[in-house]
């Protein structure tokens, strides 16, 4: 992440910056003043190249937007489709393969759709893994589609300064991921969990702040919450208490995520260790939403499978294979089958890639 994206967790420092990143350009530091007349007419040539550069540049920015619409359009049915496979709205003819063992659930009921199929696909990426507890589980389990989209006019924060000049009537920079939810379901009343991303520039990955759905829990199925019990206290009198004192606080849960780093107020003052706490916040946030948005939706069938981890594995397998041939040409073999040796490298790139817990 660049040095504006480290100071993004807050709009109006990165505008401060901004400005004041735009008062230096044009100034020179003198030493180009002091140049031959020669070298200052070579310098100006340079100039007017960067210029022909820079306006191909835009171009091939514009082309792209435009090509990524065109697919993001093509993309759409397919997604479709899929979404109406795994909620269980199409099926698929299949007759029993012949010659095959019958598999442990083939003498059962077909269930509906693929069972669990979002809650496999973000399970077996690793950086999801991470933040998905096991008690999420049964709420996700209700996760019909992920869908991610540009945003619009109406994403615009409410409290965002109009330009009347540019950017009045623009759409703000970023992407939405939509979570839909089955209806109704035990844990939440919302169809459907929005998180939108507000991008400094969209050709630059910079963050400037994110905002999630508030989630409309049902009594007692706040999965981010735990409320600790104590015992009753006594009353002054020695008269005890018949109800339990009760404590609630924060916890890990994946749905978490809807609820991003808050951002302080342009005025606040914040400690280092508090500005790079928030710093890495808001960097595991972007990278979980990037992980989302450029992974998962796009192959959320080769993660259900797992199959996409076992490429990855693979490619990390391949490198690492490399690196060590390279590094053999330089180092004695030590002979040695023991801890350090062969035996430790192929229990490491050996491992298998989570499995998805089918309920």
């Amino acid at each position: 992440m660049s040095a504006l994206g480290q100071l993004s967790g807050n709009p109006g420092l990165v505008r401060a910056l901004q400005g004041k990143l735009d008062g230096l350009a044009g100034k020179s530091s003198g030493f180009i003043e002091e140049l031959h007349y020669k070298v200052k007419a070579r310098v100006d040539q340079l100039d007017e190249i960067q210029d022909q550069h820079d306006e191909l540049r835009e171009k091939f920015l514009e082309e792209r937007r435009a090509l990524e619409e065109r697919y993001r359009e093509l993309y759409g049915p397919l997604y479709v489709k899929r979404a109406a496979i795994v909620k269980g709205e199409v099926d698929v003819e299949a007759s029993k393969p012949e010659g095959e063992e019958a598999g442990p659930h083939d003498d059962e009921e077909a269930p509906a759709g693929i069972p669990d199929f979002w809650l496999c696909a973000l399970r077996n990426h690793e950086a999801l893994e991470q933040i998905i507890e096991e008690r999420d589980e049964p709420a996700l389990s209700h996760l019909l589609d992920i869908t991610s989209r540009p945003l619009t006019k109406e994403d615009a924060p409410e409290n965002e300064e109009e330009d009347e000049e540019d950017g009045e009537d623009e759409a703000p920079k970023g992407f939405a991921l939509e979570f839909h939810f089955e209806q109704p379901n035990p844990f939440f009343t919302n169809a459907t969990l929005t998180k939108v991303y507000h991008m400094v520039d969209d050709e630059d990955p910079i963050l400037e702040f994110s905002e999630g759905t508030d989630i409309d829990w049902l009594p007692g199925k706040n999965l981010c919450v735990k409320v600790m019990r104590r015992k009753a206290s006594a009353k002054k009198g020695g008269k005890k208490s018949n109800k339990p004192d009760t404590k609630t606080e924060r916890t890990d849960s994946f749905f978490n995520f809807f609820s991003p780093p808050v951002i302080p107020d342009e005025d606040a003052q914040l400690e280092d260790e508090e500005l790079e706490q928030l710093q890495d916040a808001m960097e595991m946030d972007y990278e979980i939403g990037s992980v989302i948005k450029d992974k998962i939706i796009p192959d959320a069938v080769s993660w259900f499978t797992g199959s996409a981890n076992e490429d990855s594995d693979d490619e990390d397998y391949d490198e690492d294979e490399d690196e060590d041939d390279d590094e053999s040409d330089d180092e004695e073999d030590s002979g040695d089958d023991g801890e350090g040796g062969l035996g430790q490298a192929e229990g490491a790139d050996g491992e298998k890639p989570p499995e998805c817990k089918q309920q």
